[in-house]
């Protein structure tokens, strides 16, 4: 892929450019999930019946619950704030 310059020169992209903010997402088991940054844990979203529950945390027996909602994505954004706090 290439850029068009105003002076009609050509530069090329970088190839690997990701632009994406959104974290990744892990399955621990069957009702907990990590919410995974580049290199680290940022924490999890945990399944308790209708409810999901957000925890921050580099890891599962230090985090620390930090809100609970009926959304998926409301919970994972939790956890995202959280992450971007500190």
């Amino acid at each position: 892929m290439t850029d068009t310059l105003q002076t009609g020169e050509r530069r090329r992209r970088p190839q690997h450019q990701n632009t994406s903010t959104e974290p990744q997402i892990a399955i621990v088991r069957d009702d907990l999930y990590a919410v995974l940054a580049a290199r680290e844990t940022m924490g999890f979203v945990e399944r308790v019946g209708a409810v999901f529950v957000a925890l921050y945390g580099p890891d599962l027996a230090r985090a620390v619950e930090v809100g609970q909602s009926l959304s998926w994505d409301h919970c994972v954004g939790m956890v995202r704030r959280e992450y971007s706090r500190r």
